[in-house]
């Protein structure tokens, strides 16, 4: 039931037929490619499925690499979601504003890119804040606020996402915690929809792998997080630019997905790569230097594994 979910809304997507369909029926088509609603697969037709795979298997004794000691870290390989290296991967922290992944997730979950928002009414923000200049009374495509969101990690963005959505910020986050909910991800609360507040808004290492896997199989998602920079206008043509929050994406070795920083949530950052010619996404909160652990990471994974 959700590979034929999802196949049928990738159809209609495909197709321009998604727009013309009922929000309430977009939702249910998204709940229904997201989440199992058919029986737990038996231990035997589970094992079939994975041996369909590859799977990574440890090729020397490697040393566990020296990392970061206080950080939570985890590395998963996205195709049987096998962990590659896990520390702290269940300790629930504040992650900051890789909160906007899972903020768009919610909102393409329940509406269309092509959807016209109206900005309302914006929290204040300090001079630190990450925006990219929305005025309230603006109109622009969601589409291009999910980018504004996701790419320099814009908090304007987020907020006017969510306030479009459901009235307002603290209601759009009850709409996230009944999504992970629904999605079967624990480990995770959210209290606002850009992460700019710690207070309630946590998840562990092991839940964002989870949403991560599931957000790169959004294909909006999937290639917005790749792009270095945004440039989009609004309805009315006040054209807007910003560059991209992600200084991995600059290797050409790594496609996303989000980072996120506050004093309390430290540096943070989960990110998709490839090795050995195999997606593995790498979760890293509460660094010191988010960038240089996940490269050190992914390095030991690409001496230590082998897919078979």
């Amino acid at each position: 039931m959700k590979v034929i979910a999802l196949g049928l809304a990738l159809i209609l997507q495909l197709t321009g037929l998604w727009p013309h369909l009922s929000a309430h029926l977009r939702e249910r088509l998204a709940d229904a490619a997201t989440t199992h609603l058919t029986p737990v697969p038996s231990a035997q037709a589970a094992a079939v499925t994975i041996s369909q795979q590859a799977l990574p298997v440890p090729q020397a004794n490697t040393a566990p690499p020296s990392l970061e000691a206080g950080a939570s870290i985890l590395a998963i390989d996205r195709a049987t979601a096998t962990p590659l290296y896990q520390q702290a991967a269940t300790k629930q922290r504040p992650i900051a504003s890789v909160t906007k992944m899972i903020t768009t997730l919610v909102v393409l979950a329940r509406h269309d890119p092509s959807e016209i928002v109206t900005v309302g009414q914006l929290p204040n923000y300090g001079p630190e804040d990450d925006t990219i200049g929305l005025i309230p009374g603006e109109q622009y495509r969601l589409g291009d606020l999910i980018r504004a969101a996701l790419i320099p990690s814009a908090n304007d963005a987020a907020d006017a996402l969510a306030i479009y959505d459901s009235g307002s910020t603290s209601k759009f986050a009850t709409q996230m915690n009944a999504k992970m909910a629904t999605w079967g991800i624990t480990g995770t609360h959210f209290s606002n929809p850009s992460g700019l507040q710690d207070a309630d808004n946590y998840a562990t290492a092991q839940a964002l792998a989870k949403i991560a896997s599931l957000a790169l199989t959004n294909p909006f998602i999937a290639q917005a997080v790749r792009q270095p920079n945004v440039t989009f206008s609004s309805i009315k043509g006040r054209t807007l630019t910003a560059s991209s929050t992600d200084d991995l994406l600059s290797t050409g070795r790594y496609y996303g997905i989000k980072t996120g920083y506050t004093l309390a949530a430290g540096e943070c950052f989960v990110g998709l790569t490839r090795v050995a010619g195999h997606d593995v996404i790498t979760v890293v909160l509460g660094a010191n230097d988010r960038f240089g652990t996940t490269e050190q990471l992914v390095t030991w994974i690409g001496h230590t594994y082998q897919w078979l």
